[in-house]
C-alpha cells in the first residue's frame, strides 16, 4: 500500500512538474513586444499581480529597493507625455525605479531592476496582456519631478500594459550557436560603434542590418515631407509604361513600396544584402518584386535596366564599395538609362543638427542621423564629393533637385516629438525660422540637405 501511495503522489508531482514546465516555456517563447492596445482599462487588481511578480524577482543583496509608479491620473499623463508620447499608447503606465544609493557595484541597482521588469512582462502575458518596455524617457529629472520621487530612486524604465487584438508574430532571433560561449568567447566580436562606414565590414553591415530589422516598427514612418519630395523628383524623371527598374538597397522597403504602387507597369528587381531585409520588404510591398542578392549582383549576367534608383544608400556604404557599385550600376545600365540618386548633403543644417545631438549624448551608429531608408552607419556627402564619386564611376549630371535648406515642420516634430519639453520649444523656434524662409529654398541648392540627382552614362 505504501508503494502505490508513494507510486501515485510521485507520478502526481512528475505531471504537475511537466506542466509548470510547459506553461513556462510558452509564457517564455509567446511573449511580445505590443505597441497597439485596445482601450480597455486594466484593473488594479490586475496591476497588483503585476507588480506582485515584480517583488519576487531576485535584488542585489535581497534589498529590494524597487518602487512601482502606475500613473492612470489624466493631467500628469499630459504632462508626462511632453517628456515620453509613449505613455498615452497604453491605459496602464509603470515608471520602474530603484535606488541609486545602494548596490552600485556592476550596475546591481539596474540588473535587480530589469529582473522585475521582465517579472512584470511575463505575468503580463500570462494574464492575456500586451507589454511593452520604454527606455526613451526624455527629461528624467522632470519626470522625477512630476512623480514626486525621492532623490535617491533613478526611474529606469517605462512599462506599458493592456489588452491587445493582433497576435504577433515572432521576431527572428539569433541562433543559439552564434551566442553560446563554452570557457571562452569565441565570436567574431560586435559591430564598430563609430557611425562612419569607412570604420565598418561589408559584412558588419550586413548583420547590423538584420539585427535592427527586427524592430520593424520603427520603419514605417518617413519623415512625410521628406519623402514626398524624393518621389515627386523621380516622378519627374522615371520612364512611362513598361520599362526595367532596379531599386538598389531599399532596406527598409519604404521608396519601393511607393514605386510599386506608383508603377504598376514597371518590373521592379530590388537588390539587398540579406533575406531577413528582403523579407522586411516582402512584406510590406503590394506586388510581386524580383529580388536578387547582393552578393550575387556583382556576377548578374544578360540583365540591363531602363532606370535605377539609389535612395539615401551610398552614405551607407564604404568608399570602396561606393566606387564598386556605382561601376556596377554603370555596367547594368541601358545606353539611354537613367539613374537617380537621393543623398544627404553635409554642406547644410544637417551638420549643425548632427552636432546638436552629439551634444545631448546622441552619437555614434545607434543615433546616426539618416534618413529612411537607413540601417547601419551614415557619412553624409558633399556636392562636389558626389559629383567627383559620379564622374569617376562614369557617370554624368544631367538634372539635379534640391530640397529643405531649412528644416521642414515635419522634421522638427520628428526630430525633437520624443526629447522632452526643452528640445520641444527649441524645436518650434527653429520650425518658425525654417517657415520664414521657405521662399528662398530654390536658389539655396547649395545647402539644401536633401539632393536628388539624375544621371546618364558619360
Amino acid at each position: 500500500m505504501e508503494i502505490r501511495r508513494y507510486i501515485r503522489q510521485n507520478l502526481w508531482l512528475a505531471i504537475l512538474r511537466s506542466k509548470i514546465q510547459l506553461e513556462l516555456q510558452e509564457a517564455i517563447f509567446s511573449r511580445r513586444t505590443v505597441r497597439k492596445f485596445k482601450k480597455d482599462p486594466v484593473p488594479r487588481e490586475v496591476v497588483d499581480q503585476i507588480i506582485d511578480a515584480a517583488r519576487y524577482a531576485p535584488s542585489a543583496c535581497n534589498l529590494q529597493l524597487w518602487e512601482f509608479i502606475a500613473v492612470d491620473d489624466p493631467e500628469l499623463i499630459d504632462q508626462i507625455a511632453e517628456e515620453t508620447r509613449f505613455i498615452t499608447l497604453a491605459p496602464v503606465a509603470i515608471f520602474v525605479t530603484y535606488s541609486h544609493k545602494y548596490t552600485r557595484e556592476n550596475l546591481a541597482w539596474v540588473q535587480s531592476a530589469s529582473a522585475a521588469v521582465q517579472n512584470m512582462m511575463l505575468m503580463a502575458h500570462d494574464l492575456g496582456l500586451g507589454g511593452c518596455w520604454v527606455d526613451t524617457l526624455g527629461n528624467v529629472g522632470r519626470i522625477k519631478r512630476l512623480l514626486r520621487l525621492p532623490e535617491e530612486q533613478t526611474v529606469l524604465a517605462l512599462v506599458l500594459f493592456g489588452y491587445y487584438k493582433l497576435n504577433l508574430r515572432a521576431p527572428r532571433r539569433r541562433s543559439i550557436d552564434s551566442v553560446l560561449h563554452f570557457n571562452h568567447y569565441k565570436g567574431t566580436g560586435h559591430w564598430p560603434f563609430e557611425e562612419d562606414p569607412n570604420v565598418w565590414s561589408m559584412d558588419q553591415i550586413s548583420h547590423f542590418q538584420m539585427a535592427k530589422i527586427r524592430n520593424g516598427a520603427h520603419y514605417n514612418k518617413p519623415i512625410i515631407s521628406e519623402f514626398e519630395a524624393v518621389n515627386a523628383a523621380i516622378r519627374r524623371w522615371s520612364p512611362t509604361g513598361e520599362c526595367q527598374w532596379l531599386d538598389v538597397l531599399p532596406c527598409t522597403g519604404i521608396y519601393t513600396e511607393a514605386f510599386s504602387r506608383s508603377f504598376p507597369d514597371a518590373d521592379i528587381t530590388a537588390v539587398e544584402m540579406t533575406e531577413q531585409v528582403r523579407e522586411f520588404i516582402r512584406a510590406r510591398v503590394v506586388r510581386s518584386v524580383t529580388e536578387v542578392e547582393y552578393s550575387n549582383f556583382y556576377s548578374m549576367n544578360g540583365v540591363s535596366y531602363d532606370f535605377i534608383t539609389c535612395i539615401f544608400r551610398l552614405e551607407s556604404l564604404p568608399r570602396t564599395e561606393q566606387l564598386r557599385l556605382l561601376r556596377r550600376l554603370r555596367d547594368l545600365i541601358r545606353p539611354k538609362g537613367r539613374l537617380v540618386v537621393a543623398f544627404t548633403n553635409r554642406n547644410s543644417y544637417y551638420s549643425i543638427l548632427k552636432q546638436f545631438r552629439k551634444a545631448i549624448g546622441h552619437r555614434g551608429v545607434e543615433y546616426a542621423l539618416a534618413p529612411d531608408p537607413h540601417l547601419g552607419p551614415f557619412k553624409a556627402l558633399t556636392r562636389r564629393e558626389a559629383k567627383k564619386l559620379f564622374r569617376d564611376t562614369g557617370w554624368k549630371v544631367i538634372s539635379r533637385s534640391h530640397f529643405f535648406s531649412t528644416p521642414p515642420d515635419d522634421e522638427v516634430v520628428y526630430r525633437s516629438g520624443r526629447k522632452g519639453q526643452f528640445i520641444k520649444i527649441a524645436g518650434k523656434v527653429v520650425a518658425g525660422i525654417g517657415s520664414a524662409s521657405k521662399h528662398a529654398d530654390p536658389i539655396l541648392g547649395s545647402l539644401g540637405r536633401v539632393q536628388v540627382w539624375e544621371l546618364e552614362p558619360s
